[in-house]
């Protein structure tokens, strides 16, 4: 066998080219998207663009992440598993030290520039005068980050006094029309439009506050503030009331609204699997089989099917890990889908015996979605169909896509059990899930 000699010098050419046309290929990999590395210890990933938002997870230094968009000085990124969440631009290559959203900071000098960024020579986006008051987001290396304008801003902390609260929105000016109708706006001249039918406006930024009035989509009401996940909003009788964030979009005064696409294939649709429960929370308990295993089985199973029609299926959680309800919703949002399916298996108290499946529903207008996946759900299980019901779950209740919960047997039923906990079964639920969605969008 007649061996080849490769010289020193053609070898380094040979793979100078090999690395040129690798680094070729990456470009045009990388050319929708931009990769950004964190050099930063450690980075808190938030559900939304600003330090009030609860933290998703972290991103340890080294990390590459991808980001999506860019908004208010946030990144908008996409996680290894998936998942959509923000990072702090600033922070990428400096660790966070304090996410101070309960702090005052008070303008204590005459003439004090507000800069873009956190440097002498950044750009003065405008001026302070004494005893002005503003919202402290950050602290670094002398700088202090406020809330400026509707923008992210920076100013010299010695130029401040820190001091704890929060700022007071400026009161909305009110006018009556010829027509006796009270017109209100606010100072900030921005605007809450409401992004999905039956959204819950509360006396308070919480999940838990009390139900003062249903808004329907495209609904607008005067923007007052934020307080954590919830946007303050002034209604008809001038008192204020709360939004979840998730359920509505914040507009400047000309901003032109976009109206909501409408998918008619199943094709172009983009659907969340929710395979409920997961980590440290079990779910109903069989005899041999925890509920959240069997859901995760499950919404694989329907993911795959809905996938092979073209479908971009997001699954909430894709290994045994713990989503909060709240973290469910927000994907769901942030994906702007077009559906939303959370997949369950049920239980009854002890002594209490039941079977089969139940389709839950919370907005009236998925009512006729439930109907239809509640329909091949009965023609092709082998279970017994308990029919469709109201569910006032908090994955359908603060859901802005049309949402669905499927009980699809019971956990403490030996006999359902076994049924479930099969390939077939599972692939019996994933036909009448795509048979019901494929007549749905079309």
């Amino acid at each position: 066998m007649k061996h080849i000699r490769i010289s020193r010098k053609v070898l380094l050419i040979l793979l100078a080219v090999f690395f040129m046309s690798v680094g070729s290929l990456g470009t045009v990999a990388l050319a929708n998207y931009t990769n950004i590395v964190v050099e930063a210890s450690v980075v808190n990933v938030r559900l939304g663009p600003g330090l009030s938002y609860d933290m998703m997870t972290q991103v340890q230094g080294g990390t590459v992440v991808n980001v999506l968009a860019e908004k208010n000085e946030w990144y908008k990124i996409r996680l290894d598993d998936g998942r959509i969440g923000w990072i702090a631009s600033w922070l990428v290559n400096n660790t966070e030290v304090t996410a101070s959203q309960n702090l005052i900071a008070t303008i204590t000098a005459s003439n004090v520039n507000v800069r873009a960024e956190n440097n002498e020579e950044a750009e003065i986006v405008g001026t302070a005068v004494q005893g002005e008051t503003f919202q402290l987001l950050y602290e670094e290396s002398g700088w202090s980050q406020i809330h400026y304008e509707g923008r992210i801003a920076w100013v010299l902390s010695d130029l401040l006094e820190i001091s704890p609260g929060t700022t007071t929105p400026p009161e909305a000016e009110t006018s009556v029309t010829e027509e006796g109708i009270t017109e209100s706006a606010s100072s900030s001249e921005q605007s809450i439009i409401i992004s999905n039918d039956a959204v819950n406006i509360r006396s308070g930024p919480s999940l838990d506050s009390e139900v003062l009035l249903t808004a329907q989509s495209l609904e607008t009401f005067p923007y007052v503030g934020t307080e954590g996940d919830f946007y303050q909003i002034l209604l008809p009788d001038n008192q204020t009331g709360y939004v979840a964030n998730w359920l509505a979009e914040l507009q400047e005064a000309n901003e032109e609204i976009e109206l909501p696409k409408i998918t008619t294939l199943l094709s172009e649709a983009t659907i969340v699997i929710d395979a409920g429960h997961g980590g440290t929370d079990p779910g109903a308990i069989g005899s041999y089989l925890y509920e959240k295993e069997a859901t995760m089985e499950t919404s694989e199973r329907v993911a795959e099917r809905l996938r092979a029609e073209g479908a971009n299926v997001i699954l909430t959680r894709t290994g045994d890990e713990s989503i909060s309800l709240e973290e469910r919703v927000y994907l769901s949002n942030s994906y702007q889908a077009d559906l939303f399916i959370s997949i369950h298996y049920d239980s009854t108290p002890e002594g209490v015996f039941r079977t089969g499946t139940t389709t839950y529903y919370y907005s009236d207008s998925d009512m006729h979605l439930a109907e239809l996946v509640n329909e091949k759900l009965t023609n092709n299980l082998p279970l017994p169909n308990n029919g469709t019901a109201f569910g006032n779950y908090l994955v359908l209740r603060e859901n802005a896509q049309p949402a669905l919960l499927l009980e699809l047997g019971y956990m403490n039923n030996d006999s359902d059990v076994s049924t479930c906990d099969s390939e077939y079964y599972q692939g019996l639920v994933a036909d009448s899930i795509y048979q019901a969605l494929a007549e749905y969008f079309q």
